[in-house]
């Protein structure tokens, strides 16, 4: 399993954190590929035990029966169980991520007063069964469980954050063993490809409305996706950031506007969605060299000369 991975690497960093009795947890860095970057599955005797891998960055494609691939990207889970028929896990660059190693056997012998508090009796052979439906395995692709567990990453320690990862795991395998599903469903694939095709148009709505005030968490109310999925799932699909494409949509406009009509620079700036007239100047000098009042100065002269030698081209032939 991918914790045997682990244990033959030498990670940039790694850090074990023991939370329960059957829980171990380890927060890792991938330094980068190796030989043995392909790990292969053997055939396991039945095992209660589960990992629970929370994607911090980096990528793994999971080979499946039939040659069919499947990728694990940034915030997205991966659940991976002893009774696996996967046939290989290839390990991408730089991954980094949480790992948790869940023998539940072991951590309901030895912690069966955490049940009743927590109401998390988790039925072993209902979640291998249920599990077994998708290959002994299971992932949740930036659902709204996963979105909010991610988003609290900012704010918490690592190891606070890892050992987070190891109470959302224990939830995550009583989920998957009371509700029998279509793991696509759960991971809201279909939703997902909705919202995809939403962010795509995000570039156009922000191009209509360059004189409004345009934020992250407005964008993302609009979408009904967390503020952490819409920047991710941007940046893979337009390759930049949210903010820097507005700021090449924002000169880009000012640009057409000073070269093609007569508007003072502060409408310009208003247009453009900058309230004053001096972070539009800063912005616009830092992306093009010169600011807007040079820029539109230099235009004129230019304009002048060449209306200049065409009357001079004029007066030569009559």
């Amino acid at each position: 399993m991918f914790i045997d991975y682990l244990r033959s690497e030498d990670p940039a960093y790694i850090q074990w954190i023991h939370t329960l009795p059957g829980v171990r947890v380890c927060q890792f860095k991938l330094k980068q590929v190796s030989e043995k970057s392909m790990l292969t599955f053997q055939e396991h005797q039945s095992s209660d035990t589960f990992e629970v891998f929370f994607c911090l960055d980096g990528q793994i494609t999971a080979v499946l029966p039939g040659a069919e691939l499947h990728k694990i990207e940034k915030y997205n889970i991966f659940v991976l169980s002893n009774i696996s028929n996967l046939l290989s896990l290839k390990i991408g660059e730089n991954v980094h991520g949480v790992l948790v190693v869940v023998d539940l056997q072991l951590l309901q012998e030895r912690t069966p007063s955490m049940y009743p508090a927590l109401n998390l009796n988790i039925d072993r052979c209902c979640l291998k069964s249920n599990l077994a439906v998708q290959h002994g395995s299971a992932s949740l692709c930036n659902s709204c469980w996963s979105q909010s567990v991610f988003e609290l990453q900012a704010y918490l320690p690592d190891k606070i954050f890892s050992k987070y990862c190891a109470f959302k795991a224990l939830e995550l395998l009583y989920i998957l063993s009371v509700k029998s599903h279509d793991a696509k469903y759960f991971a809201g694939e279909a939703k997902n490809q909705k919202i995809s095709q939403a962010i795509l148009h995000i570039r156009s709505y922000m191009e209509k409305h360059l004189a409004e005030k345009i934020t992250i968490s407005d964008l993302s109310r609009m979408l009904s996706v967390s503020p952490t999925y819409l920047k991710a799932e941007f940046r893979r699909i337009h390759g930049m950031s949210i903010h820097r494409c507005l700021i090449d949509l924002r000169m880009q406009r000012a640009y057409e506007l000073i070269r093609c009509t007569d508007q003072p620079i502060y409408k310009i700036a208003q247009e453009v969605g900058y309230e004053g007239m001096s972070q539009f100047s800063a912005v616009f000098k830092k992306y093009y060299g010169t600011s807007p009042g040079q820029f539109k100065k230099c235009l004129k002269q230019e304009y002048c000369v060449r209306l200049n030698n065409d009357n001079a081209n004029t007066d030569r032939y009559n």
